[in-house]
């Protein structure tokens, strides 16, 4: 009688041990497969993020451009055009030493007028950005800073910088102008610097200057958009993104792993 009683005992247990079993895979597999629906949902999520963050990207840089390309219609080639109506309107036909200088020098202006007219046609096009590159966009952004004569602006660069693909490219390039367009706004500062350093793991923009700085603390306390959006869109590129501000300066660094978002790396 005890032997059956321990036979029935020990089916009870194993029934017992197999339902919980059972019961606890069935709890793993739910939550396993909820885990990785949420993690589908939130990748399909940081997709359309990213996606949505590209265009709108494009956008701002499209109206960059279109701004540029107003203050140069109306402060470069409007005072050239300017110039040679006035040159022709007071020729002297009778002063040929005025009049010979007077040609010489409207056909300088009409030379340098049709490579202005030449730059902002290519600055139109759309993927003018991609096309030319990081460091060829910031050069561009460069010499739109010394022209204002506001401020001294320069670019260091390795001999090799490493192709990056052309959303990474897009979304580096807009955080660097939107840096430099405060700080020619807001910083008081007389020189900037732009730099671009590769190692074999991290490619790093950086930009600093003279100016009056912020407090930082303060900055991100206000909740800022500015700030908070640089902060946003390195997270995108998986980027590290750095700030430190004084009285005597800004430094800001964008820190690149070198991983998914090269086509091209430097030679090691």
């Amino acid at each position: 009688m005890e032997e059956i009683q321990d036979q029935i005992l020990t089916v009870l247990l194993a029934s017992l041990f197999l339902l919980l079993f059972f019961v606890g895979f069935l709890i793993f597999t739910i939550l396993y497969f909820r885990r990785f629906n949420q993690l589908q949902l939130e990748k399909k999520e940081l997709k359309l993020v990213f996606e949505k963050t590209v265009k709108k990207v494009e956008l701002e840089i499209k109206e960059q451009t279109m701004q540029h390309i107003a203050r140069e219609l109306h402060d470069n080639l409007g005072q050239v055009a300017s110039l040679i109506k006035i040159n022709l309107y007071t020729l002297k036909l009778e002063d040929t030493l005025q009049t010979r200088e007077k040609i010489e020098s409207t056909q300088e202006l009409a030379r340098q007028m049709i490579v202005d007219i030449r730059a902002l046609s290519t600055s139109l096009n759309g993927d003018r950005v991609t096309q030319l590159g990081l460091a060829k966009s910031l050069e561009g952004e460069v010499e739109k800073l010394n022209k204002t004569g506001l401020i001294v602006a320069t670019l260091q660069q390795p001999d090799y910088i490493p192709i990056l693909d052309a959303n990474t490219t897009l979304i580096l390039f807009r955080m660097g102008q939107e840096i430099l367009n405060n700080t020619l706004k807001h910083s008081g500062a007389k020189h900037v610097t732009i730099s671009l350093n590769v190692s074999k793991k991290l490619f790093t923009l950086a930009i600093s200057d003279d100016g009056i700085g912020f407090n930082l603390e303060e900055k991100i306390s206000s909740g800022g958009s500015g700030l908070l959006n640089l902060q946003n869109r390195a997270k995108l590129i998986h980027a590290d993104f750095s700030i430190q501000s004084s009285p005597n300066g800004t430094a800001i660094s964008i820190q690149l792993p070198l991983v998914n978002n090269v086509i091209a790396a430097p030679p090691h």
